[in-house]
C-alpha cells in the first residue's frame, strides 16, 4: 500500500482483519509502540511526558489518547491537537483501531498490528468454566450470532457480559467490522445523544466541529449498549426509534443517515424487567428483546473457581512468574461470596500476584482478611482431611455425578479425563447414582 504528500490511504474493508491490536507500528517499517492487555491508557505525542514520543514537529505535545476497553478492542481519540487525528484518512476525534487500521498525527502514520500469528485469543476462549449453566448461555449465544436479531443479556456486574457480547460478534458474519462497547451508565446524562448519534458543530456549547457517534461508527459491526438499564427515561423513544428505522440523526442536524448495526444490550437491573415498573421503557425492552440470554454470577458456579484463578495465574506468569496458592488462600476464595464476580476475582488475583510473594496467601488475596464468607457447596467440616483447593473439585464432582449418574458422563460435564474422574471418585469415596436394578423375571 502507497501513501501520498504523506497522508494516510483509507483502506478497503476486505483489509481489514479481526484480533486483538498489541500495537503500533511506525511506517514505513519502524519501530513499534507496544500496547500492553493488562494496561488501558497511553498518550501518544511530541512531548517527553507521554508514554509514546514522537520526533514530529506537526504532532502536537500530547496530540491523541489511546484506550483498551474492558472486552479488550481498542480506541483512539484526539486531544484537542493542533493538525487533527485520522484513522484510515478520515478526521476523528475518537474511533476503535482494527487490525490493519492506519492512524495519522502530524506527518506520521502507524499501523495498528495484532497478536504474531494471527487473530489472538477469541472471547469464546476467555470464558472460561464448565458449569452447565454457564455452557448453555455460551451455546445460546454462538446460535444467536448466526441470526442478525437483537440480543439482551442479563447478570450481575462482573459476570462477562461484555465477554459474551463479542463471542456473539465473533461468531456472526459481522466479525469483520468494528465491535463498538459502550457503557450507557458511564457517559455524561447531558452527552448521552451525542455520543451515540454523533453532533453537527455548533449544536452546543463546545462543539466546534462535528463528530459522528458510536451508530455510525458500529456501521456494518455490532454496537454493545452495556447497562442499557441507566439510559435516561427520555432518551429511550429516539434509541427506539434508530433501531426501528435503522436511521440516526446528530443532534444538531437535519438529515438521517443509515446505519447497518447489530444491537447487543445487557443490563443488570432486572428488577421489574418487562414491566411498567422497569427502567426500561416496554417498547425499548421488547425491541431489544428478541433473544434474553443469562448468565450465573461466581458464586453459583463456584465449582468453576479454580480453572478461572488458575487461568488468571497463567496470563500474569511471564510478568510476575509463577506463584502457588497455598491451601488456606484457595479456602478463603472458595468460601467468599464475590459480590463483584468474576471481575472482583481478576482484580483480587492481580493484586496478590503484585504484592506477594512466591506463596499466596488469603492476605495477599484480600485487603481486609476478615472478610464476609459463604459456605460453598458441598464444603466439608473442618477436620476433613481433603485440601480446601480440593473441596471445590470434589464439590464440582458430586455435582455432576447426581446430575449424570454415570462417571463418563460426569467427567465430560466438567471437562476431566474419565480415569482421572474415576481415580478421584474412588479415593474420595464417591458413588455414582446409578438406576435400581429390576427384579430378574424369566421369560415365558
Amino acid at each position: 500500500m502507497t501513501f501520498r504528500d504523506n497522508e494516510t490511504g483509507a483502506m478497503e474493508p476486505d483489509r481489514k482483519r479481526g484480533g486483538l491490536v498489541v500495537g503500533l507500528r511506525r511506517m514505513p517499517e519502524g519501530e513499534t509502540f507496544e500496547l500492553d492487555r493488562e494496561r488501558r491508557r497511553w498518550v501518544l505525542g511530541s512531548g517527553e511526558s507521554c508514554d509514546f514520543t514522537l520526533d514530529d514537529p506537526f504532532v502536537s505535545s500530547r496530540h491523541c489518547v489511546i484506550e483498551r476497553r474492558t472486552a479488550g478492542s481498542v480506541v483512539v481519540r484526539d486531544n484537542q491537537s493542533r493538525n487533527g487525528t485520522y484513522v484510515d484518512g478520515n478526521p476523528i476525534e475518537g474511533a476503535d483501531l482494527r487490525v490493519g487500521s492506519h492512524l495519522r498525527v502530524g506527518r506520521t502514520t502507524l499501523v495498528a498490528v495484532g497478536a504474531p500469528g494471527g487473530e489472538g485469543r477469541r472471547a469464546v476462549d476467555l470464558m472460561r468454566g464448565h458449569d452447565p449453566a454457564l455452557r448453555a448461555t455460551i451455546e445460546q449465544a454462538q446460535r444467536a450470532a448466526q441470526t442478525e436479531c437483537a440480543v439482551l443479556i442479563l447478570g450481575e456486574t462482573g459476570t462477562g457480559k461484555d465477554l459474551l457480547a463479542r463471542v456473539i460478534h465473533e461468531g456472526s458474519k459481522r466479525c469483520g467490522g468494528p465491535f463498538v462497547a459502550v457503557n450507557c451508565g458511564a457517559i455524561p446524562r447531558e452527552l448521552i445523544a451525542s455520543e451515540l448519534f454523533g453532533h453537527d458543530k455548533g449544536a452546543f456549547t463546545g462543539a466546534t466541529e462535528g463528530r459522528d457517534g458510536y451508530f455510525v461508527e458500529a456501521d456494518s459491526g455490532t454496537l454493545f449498549l452495556d447497562e442499557i438499564g441507566e439510559l435516561p427515561i427520555e432518551l429511550q423513544p429516539h434509541l427506539l426509534r434508530a433501531l426501528e428505522t435503522k436511521q440516526v440523526r446528530r443532534v444538531g442536524g437535519q438529515t438521517d443517515r443509515k446505519v447497518d448495526v447489530r444491537i447487543v444490550a445487557a443490563t443488570n437491573r432486572t428488577d421489574g424487567l418487562g414491566t411498567e415498573s422497569s427502567r426500561l421503557r416496554l417498547d425499548l425492552y421488547h425491541r431489544l428483546a428478541t433473544m434474553v440470554m443469562s448468565l450465573p454470577p461466581l458464586r453459583d458456579r463456584i465449582a468453576d473457581l479454580g480453572e478461572l484463578v488458575e487461568g488468571m495465574l497463567e496470563e500474569l506468569e511471564p510478568e510476575h512468574g509463577a506463584k502457588r496458592v497455598t491451601d488456606e488462600a484457595w479456602h478463603a476464595l472458595a468460601s467468599y461470596g464475590w459480590p463483584g464476580n468474576v471481575r472482583e476475582l481478576r482484580h483480587a488475583v492481580a493484586r496478590a500476584v503484585a504484592l506477594g510473594g512466591d506463596e499466596l496467601g488469603p492476605r495477599d488475596f484480600f485487603q481486609d482478611v476478615v472478610h464476609r464468607r459463604r459456605p460453598a457447596t458441598g464444603t466439608p467440616p473442618p477436620d476433613d482431611p481433603i485440601a480446601p483447593y480440593e473441596v471445590v473439585l470434589r464439590s464440582a464432582m458430586v455435582e455432576a455425578l447426581q446430575a449424570h449418574g454415570s462417571i463418563r458422563a460426569a467427567a465430560s460435564s466438567i471437562g476431566m479425563a474419565k480415569s482421572t474422574f474415576a481415580d478421584k471418585a474412588r479415593a474420595w469415596g464417591l458413588r455414582t447414582q446409578r438406576k435400581p436394578k429390576l427384579p430378574y423375571t424369566r421369560k415365558k
